[in-house]
């Protein structure tokens, strides 16, 4: 079996970039680049960058469609609550509120952003 040494890329798929594009950029900084001009692809994928470095992409999805079940992604965060209040503010729900993994100190939540793609969020803060 081949061993995984890294996770190189991600992806979201939404019939409603835009709605995903405004709520992570007010969430987390990040910023979305049009990809892939002059192909299939051209008016529908975008990448996802954090400053300077590419970390994933989206693309439209059709029409009505919903998201694909798939792998979640957890976005380390150092105020928990601070991020589960800025996700409803953004127009976002709370899927599960913090929940405590056990010894090692570790907490997450779920949200849903307004595009309807989940994400998890993960601290080793405690509540304050």
């Amino acid at each position: 079996m081949p061993a995984v040494t890294d996770i190189v890329w991600w992806e979201v798929e939404t019939p409603v970039p835009d709605q995903f594009q405004r709520f992570h950029e007010a969430m987390w900084g990040w910023t979305f680049t049009p990809a892939f001009e002059g192909t299939e692809l051209g008016r529908d994928y975008w990448l996802i960058r954090a400053g300077d470095r590419g970390i994933g992409g989206l693309q439209r999805g059709p029409a009505g469609s919903t998201p694909q079940a798939g792998v979640r992604l957890y976005v380390e965060v150092d105020d928990l609550e601070g991020a589960l209040r800025r996700t409803e503010e953004l127009g976002g729900r709370v899927e599960r509120a913090r929940t405590y993994l056990g010894d090692n100190a570790r907490w997450f939540a779920n949200i849903v952003d307004p595009a309807g793609v989940a994400f998890g969020l993960w601290t080793s803060h405690p509540p304050s």
